[in-house]
């Protein structure tokens, strides 16, 4: 570590310890503590002392710091309580939310181009462990993300993000999962979406001459291809997926969708929206009836079917009964064995 970085980052401790109110007074021997403590090696007294001189005369650093050793209480102090060398002071909401998002992101290092994000990741939780030097924090073992283990390979995001902003024209193999075939597609990638744990990508389809949707775990061979970039002037990502619940949307036109539910799932359906687009209909202490103004899609069945005999497709009635032959049909199926 350069040796002006690392006595930055001696400034930023000292600057967080003077200004912690739980342990005011801080001496020599502590600061230099706290420091070994984030930066992993020993620092002499001296060393700290010079910094401190710095941070209040060096007119290269400009910081100006109005710091005064207290002989009472045999340490040293902010002379004026709202000073801090931070252009930029964090509160204490403000350092639970970087925390929390970094926190988020971090479940992504070593991934293809959010990889990269990992020196940025780990400068902002360095900064931030800097201002919570002082006082112990915990929030990590407060704060868990779950982990999303994929099949996909990783560095086809990097390579999607790469040519949706460069324009440039992917080709891959496609095992599909409702043909179970493969196939060779020539795709002009718009957009990444991350849906259940899984991404896609949409964009015009060479050979469909449509939009189309590609999931990235199922891709072989992606490469970069020299062809003229085909925009569709039609396609808007701010609202293409707004009507949908899932990842289909093809050509299918939105429906206005009720649903009853009972029991638990009421509350939990109230308090987390099954899509933007939900409205409560009816609600009394047995039940709630909202409305979804989605496209049908198979994503949509399937997490009508999750809520299993909690949920009553009110309708359309098409709907209604196409989930009547599917439980029908189950229970056949169960019969049988």
């Amino acid at each position: 570590m350069p040796a002006n970085k690392e006595a930055y980052i001696r400034y930023r401790i000292i600057d967080s310890a003077l200004r912690n109110k739980q342990k005011p007074f801080p001496n020599l021997a502590e600061l230099a503590d706290k420091c070994e403590e984030i930066l992993g090696k020993t620092f002499s007294e001296s060393t700290i002392q010079k910094d401190i001189y710095a941070m209040r005369f060096d007119e290269g650093l400009g910081f100006e710091a109005p710091i005064e050793y207290s002989k009472a209480h045999k340490g040293y102090l902010y002379t004026d309580d709202n000073y801090s060398i931070s252009k930029i002071p964090l509160k204490e909401d403000d350092l639970m939310a970087i925390e929390f998002a970094a926190g988020i992101l971090k479940q992504f290092n070593g991934t293809g181009i959010l990889g990269r994000f990992e020196e940025a990741i780990g400068k902002i939780m360095e900064t931030v462990n800097i201002s919570r030097a002082a006082g112990e924090s915990n929030f990590n073992k407060i704060i868990q993300v779950e982990d999303h283990p994929t099949g996909m390979d990783q560095s086809l995001l990097e390579l999607f993000t790469s040519a949706i902003i460069h324009h440039q024209v992917v080709q891959f193999d496609y095992h599909s999962f409702t043909s179970g075939k493969k196939s060779q597609k020539t795709l002009h990638p718009y957009l990444l979406r991350e849906y259940r744990n899984r991404w896609y990508v949409i964009g015009w389809s060479a050979g469909d001459k449509a939009l189309r949707t590609f999931g990235l775990e199922r891709m072989l061979k992606t490469e970069i291809v020299k062809e003229k970039f085909h925009l569709e002037k039609s396609f808007d990502p701010e609202n293409y997926f707004k009507h949908s619940f899932g990842i289909t949307v093809d050509k299918m036109i939105p429906e206005t969708i009720e649903l009853k539910f009972s029991g638990h799932d009421a509350l939990y359906v109230k308090t987390q929206a099954l899509h933007a687009t939900q409205k409560i209909v009816r609600e009394t202490s047995d039940e709630l009836i909202i409305s979804l103004y989605v496209i049908p899609s198979p994503e949509l069945r399937m997490a009508i079917r999750s809520y299993g005999s909690e949920v009553e497709v009110i309708k359309p009635q098409w709907l209604r009964d196409e989930m009547i032959a599917g439980l029908e049909k189950s229970l056949q199926n169960y019969r049988k064995k």
